[in-house]
């Protein structure tokens, strides 16, 4: 396994890590991937004899402190996310979060998940397209996830297909979602980025994201979701191509419509008109929150 992401003397260091213990109790087994931030980990938690995902935290630059914060804040925020007073079923579980005393390494311990993300998933379909019923089947589960968050009082503010991780399921059926990567979420008790600070991957970002993270609230999420349904059953982004750059990608979102998917025989009206709520430009006309948009897809589903 080779990652061009990072140089090779940090990938070799990663590497090295693989049959080490980390903190006295979590045996790293195999490695996973590895950024400039951290490195996952296929772990096993000698204590209870439980196989677990670990995150190590490598990073030593100028940013150190705030890339630092957002690592912990991952934990903070998965564990916040509560249906019927247990963790959301589905964001994916943070275990434990510490710091190892022999290596002085954060790191954070998190539940171990078989199958592929959205991303692969859908490179996997034909077209890249699934049927309004099965992408909203998929795709409800992290809608809700994202709506108790909200009442949470956090804001993810990166959901992309790169970010739902689909679980195996039994053979014939769905897999099921889980959020990944609050690593950036916006937690109501605790602002940790400057106001202007850009945030997000700009394909799956609110037009208001663009001018900083003061102005992003739930309504970001809402488009984030809906911009996410609208490539799970057109088979492509409404806004961005491979070619184009950031600032490309930005403009089109700031001042152009999404293509019909009525119109491409893909979506029934009633749903359509849910979907072009979620993307419309200015936050206020938007539904407030990821629970208004699961009400009004479940008021058109129930009779599709």
């Amino acid at each position: 396994m080779e990652s061009p992401s990072v140089p090779p003397d940090l990938w070799h260091e990663c590497k090295a890590r693989v049959g080490k213990t980390i903190d006295g109790k979590y045996k790293l087994v195999e490695l996973l991937g590895a950024g400039t931030t951290g490195a996952v980990y296929r772990a096993r938690n000698e204590w209870v004899a439980r196989e677990c995902a670990v995150k190590v935290f490598h990073y030593e630059g100028q940013h150190k402190d705030s890339l630092l914060q957002r690592f912990i804040r991952e934990a903070q925020a998965c564990n916040r996310i509560k249906k019927d007073g247990r963790t959301h079923p589905h964001v994916v579980d943070a275990l434990d979060v510490g710091r190892d005393r022999e290596t002085e390494r954060f790191f954070l311990v998190q539940e171990l998940l078989q199958g592929r993300t959205l991303e692969a998933y859908l490179d996997q379909q034909p077209g890249r397209r699934m049927s309004v019923p099965d992408a909203v089947s998929v795709l409800g589960p992290v809608i809700d996830a994202i709506a108790c968050a909200h009442e949470a009082g956090i804001v993810h503010r990166d959901l992309k297909p790169e970010n739902v991780f689909l679980v195996d399921g039994p053979q014939g059926e769905l897999p099921s979602a889980k959020v990944l990567d609050f690593g950036i979420a916006q937690l109501a008790d605790a602002r940790m980025t400057r106001d202007s600070e850009l945030m997000g991957t700009p394909e799956y970002m609110a037009p208001e994201s663009f001018f900083g993270a003061k102005d992003v609230d739930a309504r970001a999420d809402v488009w984030a979701l809906a911009m996410i349904l609208y490539e799970m059953v057109h088979g492509a982004s409404a806004f961005y191509s491979a070619t184009d750059n950031m600032f490309q990608v930005m403009q089109r979102i700031s001042t152009s419509e999404p293509p019909s998917l009525v119109e491409k025989g893909l979506m029934r009206p009633a749903v359509w008109s849910v979907l072009r709520r979620a993307l419309q430009r200015e936050a206020a006309d938007r539904y407030a929150t990821a629970r208004a948009l699961q009400e009004a897809l479940d008021e058109v589903l129930t009779t599709f």
